[in-house]
C-alpha cells in the first residue's frame, strides 16, 4: 500500500477588499471530490457575474462580497465533504 499526502485547504473567505481568490487558490479539495475544475468555472462565472455591471471605486469591493457570497458556503461544503470521504478510508482500516 501506498500513501500519498492530500493537502486540503477549507476557505473562510474569498475576498479582501479588492482581492478575490478563485479556484485552487481559493479552495483546495481532495482530488476524491473529482470536482476542483468545475468549482474554479463556478468561481470564474460568479466573479464575472459580480463584476459585470461595472467596478470603479467602490462598486469593486461590493461585487467582490457578491462574489464571495455566492460561492463561500458551496466551496467550504465541497472541501469538508471531500475530507470526511477520506477520512472514511480510515475507519476501515481500523
Amino acid at each position: 500500500m501506498i500513501g500519498t499526502p492530500i493537502a486540503e485547504y477549507v476557505p473562510d473567505q474569498l475576498v479582501n477588499g479588492r482581492l478575490a481568490l478563485v479556484g485552487d487558490a481559493a479552495h483546495v479539495p481532495t482530488p476524491m471530490t473529482g470536482s476542483g475544475f468545475s468549482a474554479s468555472l463556478h468561481d470564474a462565472k460568479a466573479v464575472a457575474a459580480a463584476v459585470a455591471a461595472g467596478v470603479r471605486g467602490p462598486a469593486m469591493a461590493r461585487a467582490l462580497r457578491e462574489y464571495e457570497k455566492e460561492r463561500l458556503r458551496s466551496v467550504r461544503s465541497m472541501v469538508q465533504s471531500g475530507q470526511q470521504f477520506s477520512r472514511s478510508f480510515g475507519d476501515l482500516a481500523a
